[in-house]
Formats: C-alpha cells, structure tokens, sequence
C-alpha cells in the first residue's frame, strides 16, 4: 500500500514538473499571460492625420504611455521610439487599427505590459483623426508561482498526503485554466475569422481601386486627346484669325500713307488700333494655353538686364496712347551686368505689369521700377523686381483674384478698359516657372505695388560691345559658301537671295550629303548650309560624318535648313553637330545674319517698319511674300518660280500618297519634305496644316493626299491669275 502512494506521489510530482515544463513552455511562446489580469488600465488621445495632438484633458492622461505630450504637440516628438509616427501615419492611409507594444517587464510574480492601439476616428466617411489608446495590464505570473510550489514540493515528502491535496487543487485550477485557454481558443478563432473577412473587404476595396486607377488612366488619356486637339485647334485658329489680321494692318498701313482726309485718318487709326489689340489678345490665349498645356519652355541665354527694361521701357513711351507718362528706373548696382535667363518672357513680365498701370492710370501716370539683388549663391542669384503706379487701386477684397485667368477687379473695370484678363495670369504662371512668387499691394485711388522675384545665374561672359549704326561691312569677295539642297528650285532660291546680297559671293552645290561631305573635306568653307532631307545621305548624317572626320575643314560652320518647325528636329540638328538652324521658307534677313555670324562679318538688320509685312497674293489663300523677297523680286525668276511649281506639285501630291501604300518611306518622306518647302513659300497654309497631319503615328496619309491636292486644285487658278497680273 506505502509503495503504491510513494508511486502515486512521484507520479504527481513527474505530472507537476510536465505541467510546469508545458506552462512554461506556453508562456515563454505567448510572452504574456492574458487568462490571470490583476489590473488594467486605459487612457486615450485624439491627433489629427497630420499627428498633431489635438486635446490632452482627459483626466487619465498621466496614464497614457504618450502623457509627456500636451496639445498642439506632433506624435513624432516622442523620442523614446521615433518610428511611432508611422503607425499613426499607416493607421490614418489604410483606416484600420493597428497595435504596437511599448513594453513587457516581468517583477517578482507580476508582470506588466503596455501597448498602444491606434484606431481611425471617421465621421459621416471622412477620416477625422486617429484615436491612440495606452493599456497597460498587470498579469500573475503563473510559471513563478508553479516553480515555488515545486520546490516546496521536493523539500516536504514527508508532507506527501498534504501535497497530493495541494496537487489535486492545482489540477483543478490546470483544469480551470484548460477551460480558459479553450474559451480563449474560440475567442482567437473569432477574431481569426473577423480578419479573414477584413482581408476579403481588403480585396474587393483594392479590387475597387485598381478599377478606379484603370478610370482615372482612361479618363487622363481622353485629357490627353483633348489638350493634344485643343492645342492643334489652337494653333489652326490662331493661324486662320493671324491670316486675314496681318492683310487688315497691312492694307490700313498702306492706306495712312495715301494722304487721307481727316475723318479717314481716325478710321485708319482705329481699324489699326483694333486689329492690333486683337493680335495681342490671340498671342496671350497662345501663350496661356502652352503653359497649361505644359509646352512653354524658357531659355537659358545671356543678355543685358539694364539693355532690356531700357528697351522695355522705350517700348512703353512709344505706345503711351496720347498719356503723360514718367517712368522711373532703379536697379541695384549689385546685380550683375549679363546674367542668364529668358529675356524674352521676363521682358513680358514687365510689359504686363507697365501696360497694366498705364491702363488702369489717368493721363498723369507715374511708374517706378526698382529691381535688387535679393540673394546670390555661386552662380545663382535671386533678383527681386517692384512695379509700383498711382492708378486706380485694387479692391483688398479682390487683390486674390486678378491672378486668375480671365479676371478683373470687377465688371465695371471690364467695360471701362476692356482686355481679357488674361495679362496677370500670364505674368504669374510665368513667375512660378522661375521658381519665384508675384505679390499686389493696393489701395483704392492710390496706386498698386507688384513685386516678384526671378532665380536666375550669373554669366561669366563679359558684355559685348555694340557697333556703331553705319559701319555695316560688306561681305568679302572670296566668301565662299557649300549649299547641300537636293531640291533646284531651293537651290535656285537659295542661290539668288545670296547673290542678290553680293554678286561675288562664290556658292558651290552638293545634291546630298555625301556630296556634300567630299566637298567639305576638299574644299575650304567659310559656312556650310545643309538641308536635313537629301538622297544618299541626308544632312544629319552629312553633319556628324563631317564633325567626326579626320579633315581639317571638320570644324567648319553647318547651318541647317529645315522645313520642320517641330523643336526635337532642330534640338536634333543641334546635337549632330550643326551650329545653328534656319527655317524653311527662309527669311533672306535671318539667313544673311547668321552666314555673318559664322563667317565673322558684321551685319546690321535693315529696318522695314511695320514687323507685320504687306501680304502679297490672295488672304487665306496663299501668300509670295518669302518668295518675292528670295527673288529680290526678280519677276522673271517668280514666274519661273511658279511654273516649276505648277506643272510639280500634283505629281509630288500622288507620288506621296502611292508611296505611304506601297511602304515606300523613304521617297514618301522626299515627296513630302519638298511640298513643306513648296507650300511655305507659296504662303499655302492650309495646305501646309494637312501636310502636317501627315507627320503624326497612325495617320490616313492617301486621305489627307486627296485633302490637300484639292485644297491645290482650288489655289491654282488664284496662282495663275495673280501670275497674269505680275
């Protein structure tokens, strides 16, 4: 019987020790003992999305492991763990609770753990904030408790009846605890199963969303379309609206030379007035809508600041319309002479900002402009500008919104002195994208202060010094130039606008690039002018075979001509070695200047007065004012001219299309490179716009060949009737 209880006491004993190891076990992979809590305590704060604590008045705030925060402190400010702000961050994106724990310590038979749980406080749908709860729970520690009691155990066996009684209370408690763990169990699987159905409304909401970003992609590619139509509308009316406006002050400029009476005088004035202001209008919608679009691009050149507001400034009494106007300049001798910049946009700035004044001041209108040197780092400088005037001021409660695009102070503003509003949304849009800040201070009937600052870089060139007006130099005898055209009427063009520019002036002829290549290579250029589209070899590939040749003619001056207005085609130019671009239909002038510029002959622009030009030929159909002039209006040379053209252009028009469905690019590339060139010079616009079109991916080239040989066939008689009249 005694060996019977000694086995059944070590079989408890042994039980025990299992147990013990079991629990301990347990304990050590759960860390934390939830089934035996002796105290809990709880405490929240409220912070907004942003972190910010937004009240720390409750009462149980010397609790909450965050208690050192008070209000208006960020969460990020608790140094202890400085990654709890991204719970905070990652609760408020996905809206779901996340739990992060402070702390675990284990005292005697007690332990303590705090955590934090962040929760998303959201009211009617919108995301409010994010509640973070601090509980802190005090738990007995059962694996101390059950260690003791074992120890007692292996020093008291003569106590063996004692123990088994002790031991049959622990099972019952083992058992209790069993139960527990069991209810717990159910409780996991619970909360298991609620974050399966999470995960599943996780799914159908990133489902939903993968949805909404297919949406938004197609909904950005209909954008897309649409800005890429607006600005081809655009750009199709501005030319249509320029057409007939350029004949209208042509022809009121001629007429103000024909001695007109009085009231016809005021006529003319007006028309001219009105067809101007127009102009205007169009080129600031142009301009507005490049930059909405995203297509305006500044420069990066050196120029005068000082020699551009003087000019800006002269510009402005040239056009006073009839006001006593004083304008005064002060510029900080700190700012550097040249600096690099865009002076063509800035120089808009500016005039914007002087018209505005003028328009909105009384006869006695005083302008003052101060410019200063607001910061300089290296190269970069920071230079602020203040345009300040005694107009008619600005409602305080509309300064806001003059920036805005189509806005004014108020109606009345409008009918009095007219405009579109459109001046100081450029002139904003256009400060930004310098990286600077336009400002308007204004009282009413005292006058308005625009300020803005401008980051641009200092040159290291020095100022160039300008000649003297009068001391034009003529170009010497043995200049010497290589024309690579492959085309002969753009030969002949080329050839009589140089020649008629000095007889002397040698040109040699290359049908394409390679030509043109073994002709540079043997022969020294003073500048080479070099078509883009040529046989053989065309004039990129002429350009870098030259560049990387071994000849000692390789750093010869190259000036493209191109018939592509596109600017990847002249940045193109550019990198395969050219120097510079002229555009086809050339301007005689502009190509004159740049041959000077390369070959180092002075060279001063002639002035035609009106920049606008008399239209020759017929409005909106076509327009020989290139052509004249590349003519030096040899009117024996333009029929000429004409006639190549009329007895060319149907068959380039067929060959061109036969060529885009046989899968002949190259010549359907030839074909449609020597229409540009034609219909440039025949001021054909409308049928250079077709042509156009033809350039994009994926376009009908026979359909929009039907398109333009009609356009043609409509313009022939219109040609042949003017050339009778020549």
């Amino acid at each position: 019987m005694l060996l019977i209880v000694l086995i059944s006491i070590f079989a408890l004993i042994a039980l025990v020790f299992f147990a013990l190891f079991a629990m301990k076990t347990a304990r050590h992979a759960l860390m934390f003992d939830y089934n035996h809590i002796i105290q809990k305590r709880t405490s929240t704060l409220y912070f907004d999305i942003n972190g910010f604590l937004l009240s720390d008045n409750d009462s149980t705030n010397r609790d909450h492991a965050l208690g050192g925060l008070r209000t208006g402190d960020n969460i990020s400010s608790y140094t202890q763990n400085p990654d709890i702000a991204n719970y905070l961050k990652t609760c408020a994106r996905i809206r779901g609770n996340l739990h992060y724990k402070v702390d675990e310590t284990v005292d005697e038979n007690v332990s303590k753990r705090t955590d934090l749980i962040f929760s998303p406080f959201i009211s009617n749908g919108v995301l409010r904030g994010v509640a973070v709860t601090s509980q802190t729970v005090y738990s007995k520690n059962r694996e101390a408790e059950l260690l003791e009691k074992t120890r007692n155990l292996a020093t008291q066996n003569d106590e063996a009846q004692h123990l088994i009684e002790k031991l049959d209370v622990e099972r019952a408690n083992l058992e209790s605890a069993f139960k527990k763990s069991s209810r717990h169990h159910i409780q996991l699987q619970k909360a298991m199963y609620r974050i399966e159905q999470q995960n599943r409304e996780l799914e159908q909401a990133i489902d939903t969303i993968n949805k909404q970003n297919a949406e938004l992609e197609r909904k950005n590619e209909e954008i897309s379309r649409s800005n890429k139509m607006k600005e081809v509308f655009l750009a199709n009316t501005s030319h249509e609206i320029r057409t007939p406006l350029n004949a209208i002050i042509g022809f009121t400029n001629l007429l103000l030379k024909m001695s007109p009476n009085e009231k016809q005088l005021k006529y003319l004035e007006n028309i001219k007035t009105s067809g101007k202001n127009l102009l205007f209008i169009i080129n600031d919608i142009l301009d507005l809508s490049k930059i909405e679009a995203g297509k305006m691009e500044l420069s990066d050149i050196d120029f005068d600041l000082r020699d551009m507001v003087e000019k800006c400034v002269n510009v402005v009494n040239v056009a006073r319309d009839g006001k006593n106007i004083s304008i005064n300049i002060d510029i900080d001798d700190a700012i550097p002479e040249i600096v690099v910049g865009d002076s063509f946009r800035i120089n808009q700035i500016l005039t914007n900002l002087f018209n505005n004044s003028i328009k909105f001041t009384d006869n006695n209108c005083l302008i003052r402009i101060k410019i200063r040197l607001l910061s300089a780092n290296g190269d970069d400088i920071n230079i602020g500008f203040e345009v300040s005037d005694n107009g008619i001021g600005i409602p305080k409660e509309r300064q806001s919104e003059i920036f805005e695009s189509f806005t004014q102070a108020n109606a009345d503003t409008t009918r009095k002195y007219g405009g579109t509003g459109l001046g100081l949304s450029i002139t904003r849009q256009l400060v930004e994208m310098y990286g600077g800040k336009i400002t308007v201070e204004s009282e009413l009937n005292q006058g308005t202060t625009f300020r803005f600052n401008l980051n641009l870089k200092k040159s290291e060139n020095k100022p160039a010094k300008e000649s003297a007006k009068g001391t034009t130099l003529a170009p010497p005898e043995k200049l010497k130039i290589l024309l690579a055209e492959d085309n002969e009427i753009n030969q002949q063009l080329a050839v009589d606008t140089l020649k008629a520019w000095n007889p002397d002036i040698i040109i040699d002829i290359a049908g394409n690039g390679q030509t043109a290549v073994e002709k540079v290579e043997a022969t020294d250029y003073d500048v080479v002018l070099m078509d883009i589209q040529m046989p053989v070899m065309d004039g990129n590939a002429a350009a870098r075979t030259i560049r990387n040749s071994q000849s000692v003619h390789k750093d010869v001056p190259i000036i493209a001509m191109t018939a592509h207005a596109f600017k990847e085609e002249r940045e193109r130019c550019l990198v395969n070695g050219m120097n510079d671009y002229v555009m086809k239909p050339f301007d005689p002038e502009d190509l004159i200047a740049k041959i000077c510029k390369y070959a180092g002959i002075e060279f001063e622009k002639k002035n035609n007065g009106d920049s606008d030009g008399e239209s020759i030929g017929v409005p909106g159909s076509f327009d020989m004012r290139l052509l004249v002039e590349a003519c030096a209006d040899d009117r024996a040379e333009l029929k000429k001219i004409i006639g190549v053209y009329m007895s060319t252009v149907s068959g380039d028009i067929s060959e061109m299309s036969a060529a885009s469905q046989n899968g002949d690019m190259e010549k359907m590339r030839t074909k449609r490179h020597s229409l540009q060139t034609t219909f440039g010079y025949l001021g054909m616009h409308n049928a250079a716009a077709l042509l156009k079109e033809t350039y994009d991916e994926g376009a009908d080239i026979p359909y929009l060949s039907d398109q333009i040989a009609a356009v043609w066939q409509q313009t022939i008689p219109m040609i042949k009737e003017f050339v009778e009249k020549m």
